[in-house]
């Protein structure tokens, strides 16, 4: 079998609910009937087509939208889904560490998808003490913003340092066991976020920030922060996030593109801190996305075992 794939961020659920995609159809047979402009890119079949053994999989809200009730009860919704899908055998939920062993044991034979869970933004959480619920059920990774600050950090379309209670929500994440994901923070909250959290860090979908001047994406000085607290970096192929000049409508990128991202973080972080967080379908598609580049198995061209998934695999096996 091929290298195990690793992609560090999937919007499944959302995709699933938002937009009323069935994930569970062939990927050309949800291309043929999907009604929306972006051309889905992600199906549980494509990525078992491409051996991809494991995924990080978002619970996600758009704070722009509803309020904080709404949030809740949106994430949990999400998190049912995920857990449908694996009544069905069609994924397998990895909440413990033996989870992952006897996954990566098993994914050889039945080449079922793993999912990592992972809360992209805390808004849905009014308190600290709503992680612990969500922490039983299997969730592992936390961003603090998505995007827009919230009452734990500023975000990186609302710049804003960590609150006090962001520090009592990293409290509880250290001693939940759940990994912090500092994609979407404020530059000035996520070197705040770096002194207070000793847990596992890492950045599941940022590019870097010298090539595309945006705070949504890492600084060098972050980058090699993160490579400092053996992190590692999930990098985008996102035609936006891989040249500032790109707009949507414009012919897609050459794959020159997200090699240029690609060197720029393997020469601050070293090129086993460096691997995939797609991002794919979060709220784009085919027609932004490079060329040569049309569904998960075309993934395999832009690096090696290491950077597939090679390092994140390593990553998650030093804490999980």
């Amino acid at each position: 079998m091929p290298p195990f794939l690793v992609d560090a961020h999937l919007d499944l659920a959302w995709n699933a609910r938002a937009l009323g995609r069935d994930l569970t159809l062939p990927l050309e047979a949800l291309r043929a009937q999907d009604p929306h402009p972006d051309t889905p890119l992600v199906t549980l079949p494509s990525l078992k087509e491409a051996g991809v053994a494991l995924a990080f999989a978002t619970l996600f809200v758009d704070p722009r939208e509803g309020a904080q009730e709404d949030w809740e009860e949106e994430v949990y919704a999400q998190l049912a889904l995920y857990e449908a899908w694996e009544r069905r055998g069609l994924v397998r939920v990895l909440r413990e560490r033996e989870d992952l062993l006897a996954h990566l044991e098993r994914f050889p034979q039945d080449g079922v998808l793993g999912l990592v869970l992972l809360l992209e933004g805390a808004h849905a959480l009014e308190a600290p003490e709503d992680l612990r619920p969500l922490r039983k059920r299997g969730l592992r990774l936390l961003s603090l913003t998505w995007a827009t600050g919230n009452a734990y950090a500023g975000g990186n379309a609302e710049p804003g340092p960590l609150t006090a209670k962001g520090r009592a929500l990293l409290e509880a994440m250290a001693a939940l066991g759940v990994a912090l994901d500092l994609s979407h923070l404020a530059e000035e909250a996520a070197w705040e976020a770096l002194r207070v959290y000793e847990g596992p860090v890492c950045a599941t979908h940022a590019n870097c920030r010298a090539l595309v001047p945006s705070e949504r994406h890492l600084s060098d000085g972050l980058l090699r922060a993160l490579a400092g607290r053996e992190g590692v970096l999930g990098l985008v192929p996102f035609n936006a996030f891989l040249d500032p000049a790109w707009k949507r409508g414009m012919a897609r990128l050459p794959l020159e593109a997200f090699f240029r991202h690609k060197a720029h973080a393997e020469a601050l972080m070293g090129g086993g801190r460096v691997g995939l967080g797609t991002d794919w379908d979060g709220g784009f598609g085919l027609e932004a996305v490079p060329q040569g580049l049309d569904r998960h198995r075309d993934l395999r061209a832009l690096g090696d075992e290491g950077f597939l998934g090679g390092n994140w695999l390593r990553w998650l096996l030093g804490w999980f």
